[in-house]
């Protein structure tokens, strides 16, 4: 599964794939055959050849038979906005009750929030809630659990011992503040590598909360 919704401008049908050869399922299960031969087979059948996704750096990516209409153009759908829902209230930094509406699509673990009083919306991490109901609670845990960034693996695939568990010892921390920094830092004192979950300047054992 991407990471991200692709562009439009990564669609790729045709001569615009990159590759020599393609996989594509002409019927009999899923074969290699030279790109152009898999468009012939597609243009026969009134269709177009599309790859499955934007080019990945692999030789032959996959494709499928699919007919394409010029210009290319996004599937138009209703948006249809959720309202609020009252019970994901949780106690604001102004002292106030807020609603979480959903991903804030900013920094990983922040969450979109609105405001009933001033009548707007913001984005907020989990550190910055105070008290919220049992509803908010689980949506809370649920938001950072799916957020959780991907653990550490070298070109082979293969995840060294302390970098796993680095990682697990991150995102047992992001589930409870639900910041992610994600940039290199080291702490002042000891000169330790910080986890990426923190913007601190020192380590959890030389901060004055450690």
């Amino acid at each position: 599964m991407p990471d991200r919704m692709w562009s439009l401008a990564e669609f790729r049908f045709d001569e615009a794939i990159e590759a020599a050869e393609v996989y594509l399922d002409s019927g009999t299960g899923l074969e290699l055959m030279a790109r152009d031969e898999a468009i012939a087979f597609a243009h026969e059948r009134g269709a177009n050849l599309v790859a499955s996704g934007p080019p990945a750096g692999e030789a032959a990516p996959s494709c499928d038979v699919a007919k394409v209409s010029l210009p290319l153009r996004w599937e138009r759908v209703p948006l249809d906005e959720p309202a609020a829902d009252e019970r994901l209230w949780f106690e604001a930094p102004c002292g106030r009750r807020d609603v979480l509406v959903g991903n804030g699509h900013t920094f990983v673990g922040r969450m979109a929030a609105w405001c009933p009083h001033e009548g707007v919306g913001y984005n907020v991490s989990r550190a910055e809630m105070g008290a919220m109901s049992e509803e908010a609670r689980y949506f809370v845990a649920g938001f950072l659990a799916g957020n959780e960034p991907g653990y550490p693996a070298e070109a082979d695939g293969e995840t060294d011992e302390a970098d796993l568990a680095a990682w697990r010892a991150a995102t047992a921390r992001f589930r409870r503040t639900g910041s992610w920094y994600g940039r290199w830092g080291t702490c002042q004192v000891c000169g330790c590598v910080l986890l990426p979950d923190t913007a601190d300047d020192r380590c959890h054992e030389h901060s004055s909360a450690g």
